[in-house]
C-alpha cells in the first residue's frame, strides 16, 4: 500500500484536500506535473524579480515594474533576503538541510526582511494572475514558518503582492498567535501520513486533472 513519507508543504496539503488520489500520483508515484502556460509565466516572473533583487539582472521584469517598481526599490533598501527555502523538523525547528531525513515541513518565501526596530518580520509572496484573497491556511503557514526561523521577533506580517493587478493582501500576527496555530497544521497533516488508500474524490476539478481517465491518466474518473 502506498504511504507518504516525505516532507509536506502548503501545495502538498492543498493537493491532498483537493483529491488524495491526485496527491498519490504527484507526490508518491512522482508522475511529473504537466504544468501550464500560466504556471510557466508565473515562474518566469518570480525568477526575474529574484534576479533583480539580488543584482543579477539590470531591469525588473516588465510585469513587476508596471505596478511594483517603487515598492520593490523600497524593498531593496531593507536588509532583505530573496527566495528563502526553509526546512523544519516536526517540532518546528529550522533544519540546515532542505532534504535532510528529519525534514518534516518545507516552505519557500519569495522575500523577507526584519524591520529596523526588530519588532516585525515581513514575509512576502509574489503572485501572478488575477487578484484573489489568499487561503487563510496559506497565509498562516507562511507566517508560522517565518516566526519559526526568527523566534526572537515578536510580530510577523504576511504580505501577498499581486504583480499583474497591483493589489496586495496583508495579515499581521503576534508570535503567541502563531505558536497556537501550529497545532492546527499538525492536525491537518496527520491524515496524509496515515492514509494508505488515497482514494479519489471526483469533482468538477477532474476535467482539468492530468491524471483523469478522460485525459489518459491512471485515475478511474
Amino acid at each position: 500500500m502506498p504511504q507518504f513519507r516525505d516532507a509536506w508543504g502548503f501545495s502538498k496539503l492543498d493537493t491532498y484536500w483537493t483529491c488524495p488520489a491526485k496527491f498519490k500520483y504527484q507526490f508518491i508515484e512522482k508522475i511529473k506535473d504537466e504544468g501550464s502556460p500560466a504556471m510557466e509565466r508565473g515562474q518566469k516572473i518570480h525568477e526575474g524579480i529574484e534576479e533583480w533583487l539580488n543584482g543579477w539582472r539590470k531591469d525588473l521584469p516588465a510585469e513587476a515594474a508596471l505596478h511594483f517598481q517603487v515598492e520593490l526599490e523600497e524593498l531593496k533598501t531593507q536588509d532583505f533576503k530573496a527566495e528563502a527555502a526553509w526546512g523544519f523538523n516536526a517540532d518546528w525547528t529550522k533544519r540546515p538541510d532542505w532534504f535532510g531525513k528529519d525534514c518534516w515541513l518545507r516552505a519557500k518565501v519569495d522575500a523577507h526582511y526584519i524591520t529596523k526596530d526588530r519588532q516585525n518580520l515581513v514575509v512576502i509572496d509574489f503572485k501572478s494572475g488575477k487578484y484573489r484573497v489568499p487561503s487563510t491556511d496559506q497565509v498562516e503557514l507562511y507566517a508560522i514558518a517565518g516566526s519559526s526561523v526568527y523566534p526572537e521577533i515578536p510580530n510577523v506580517r504576511a504580505e501577498f503582492w499581486f504583480v499583474d493587478t497591483g493589489e496586495t493582501y496583508a495579515k499581521d500576527y503576534t508570535r503567541e498567535e502563531l505558536l497556537a496555530l501550529r497545532k492546527k497544521f499538525e492536525g491537518y497533516v496527520q491524515p496524509i501520513y496515515a492514509d494508505q488508500a488515497f482514494s479519489p474524490t471526483p469533482s468538477r476539478e477532474c476535467r482539468w486533472c492530468q491524471h483523469s481517465r478522460t485525459r489518459g491518466g491512471k485515475c478511474q474518473y
